[in-house]
């Protein structure tokens, strides 16, 4: 049993031990802002090896220009007077030789695969390096997960409109095409259709869409298929038929246009049918605390300095601010200071990994869509930094600290968040987030920001050692910025003696 959770605001940072769990090797690079990072020195090494490979191009048809001019140049000469050209000895065996010999040589050069060679054999060190089709799924759920649970208006959020504030950034007709393609086959039409006309708008003609096999007739198909499923075969035809437009010789566009035109005709429309698409119903408490639409009820709520739960905090209180009283919720400022924080980064990014939840039916740890993170463990006797921070939050919360597991520190990813949850554990936050992130605790319709070095405490037991059900909670998926979170964990067993009632 448990009785207190303290969550740990640090600022950007998650750390996971060696948890016993149902983990594959994934890289998971979505699931963890931190594990993304290293992507853009990937990223910057691909581009020196093409960079490389467009030079050593450049210089090959450098030296066949050269080459050219040369030959050019004693061919208009030989043209001005071929008879005499040809009469000349010399001139004779140097043009057999040169059309025996070395245009033979030439044409090797230029289809020489060296630079070709090459260029692969760098690109496959870095192939185990980069982000699985898995991690492109993660990733399209991320941005599917923010635009749900902020209710984002999803054109406006592909050009960078997030919550109301302009970023630099924005998704390409591609990205957004691409967004469309997965919720189409999660049969979540009305989102999809959403996404490909937004990529419709934003869609423009240039000379790379060959290359990544992209182009505005596979999205205008992919439109249409996907009215068809919204029942709305017209407007379907509209789209194939300028799918056709774009490509008149395509036999295979023009018979499902046909096939379109078809079902438009003999299409009646029935108010009753029973349409695939889930109907959106009422935003759950969980997605109203994330969208800041709580109202706000005056309440006794106050700040303090406390220098009482400890003779320690005489010289150094902290300062303490009520939350909520019944249940017992309380936020702290200025627990962990930016020093300990990075050292605290250095110590976990190396073992970092996909968090678990703990699966009844299975009674094992295994990855959950409910929880988007990586995390790692630290025992109490890690450094010096986890020794201080095991004895601060036992002066902070007057409990005995002998025999408490080991801290855990979490980073959210992309879309990253917790569903909520009854864990009946201790919290503790540890990170300023631009945007989102907020832990929300629905039954009490309270929010608690993410503030750097700040720490929330609760108690998820009664008096009696009951689950108190209004301690429910979860996590808000990050929209913009880094979340890093360290969680303590407080053993209602060990508190007997020194806390035998807890209000």
């Amino acid at each position: 049993m448990y009785l207190l959770r303290a969550f740990f605001f640090l600022a950007f940072t998650t750390i996971t031990y060696g948890q016993p769990s149902e983990v594959n090797e994934e890289k998971s690079f979505a699931i963890s802002l931190a594990s993304m990072i290293p992507l853009l020195d990937i990223e910057k090494q691909l581009i020196e090896i093409l960079e490389n490979y467009v030079k050593k191009l450049e210089d090959k048809v450098v030296f066949l220009k050269a080459l050219s001019d040369e030959m050019i140049e004693e061919n208009l000469e030989s043209l001005n007077d071929p008879e005499g050209y040809v009469s000349n000895p010399l001139n004779s065996f140097r043009l057999i030789r040169r059309l025996q010999r070395d245009w033979i040589n030439i044409e090797a050069y230029i289809m020489t695969q060296q630079e070709e060679n090459e260029y692969l054999g760098a690109m496959a060190e870095h192939h185990r390096q980069m982000p699985t089709s898995i991690d492109l799924e993660d990733a399209v759920k991320g941005i599917d997960r923010l635009q749900t649970v902020y209710d984002l208006e999803i054109d406006a959020m592909a050009n960078g409109i997030l919550n109301g504030k302009q970023y630099k950034y924005r998704l390409s007709s591609l990205d957004r095409y691409t967004m469309g393609v997965h919720l189409f086959d999660e049969k979540r039409y009305q989102d999809a259709l959403f996404w490909l006309y937004s990529s419709l708008l934003s869609y423009q003609d240039n000379s790379f869409n060959a290359l990544f096999d992209f182009d505005k007739t596979k999205i205008l198909e992919l439109y249409a298929e996907n009215l068809l499923e919204l029942h709305r075969p017209k407007d379907a035809l509209i789209a194939i038929s300028r799918a056709a437009e774009l490509n008149i010789f395509d036999a295979r566009i023009l018979k499902r246009k046909n096939d379109i035109d078809m079902l438009a005709k003999t299409h009646k429309l029935d108010p009753y049918e029973n349409f695939t698409e889930q109907r959106v119903g009422e935003p759950t408490n969980f997605e109203l605390g994330c969208r800041g639409q709580f109202s706000i009820i005056p309440s006794k709520l106050y700040c303090i300095y406390n220098t009482t739960t400890t003779a320690f905090l005489r010289l150094a209180p902290f300062k303490m601010e009520f939350l909520s009283l019944d249940p017992y919720i309380v936020l702290y400022h200025d627990v962990l200071t930016d020093r300990e924080i990075v050292i605290l980064k250095d110590l976990v990014k190396p073992n970092l990994k996909r968090a678990t939840v703990y699966d009844k039916q299975r009674q094992k740890n295994a990855i959950n869509n409910e929880r988007i993170a990586k995390s790692s463990w630290l025992l109490e006797d890690s450094s010096n930094i986890t020794l201080r921070i095991i004895q601060r939050l036992s002066d902070m919360t007057g409990f005995n600290t002998s025999g408490w597991e080991p801290m855990q520190i979490m980073n959210y990813g992309l879309g990253g968040h917790f569903r909520e949850h009854f864990d009946f554990f201790n919290l503790s936050e540890m990170s300023d987030v631009e945007q989102g992130g907020s832990t929300i605790f629905p039954n009490i319709r309270t929010v608690v920001s993410p503030k750097k070095g700040s720490a929330i405490v609760w108690y998820n037991l009664d008096n009696a050692l009951n689950a108190d059900s209004r301690t429910l909670h979860g996590s808000c998926p990050v929209l913009a910025g880094s979340k890093w979170v360290l969680t303590k964990w407080v053993n209602s067993l060990q508190q007997t003696f020194k806390k035998p009632c807890y209000r």
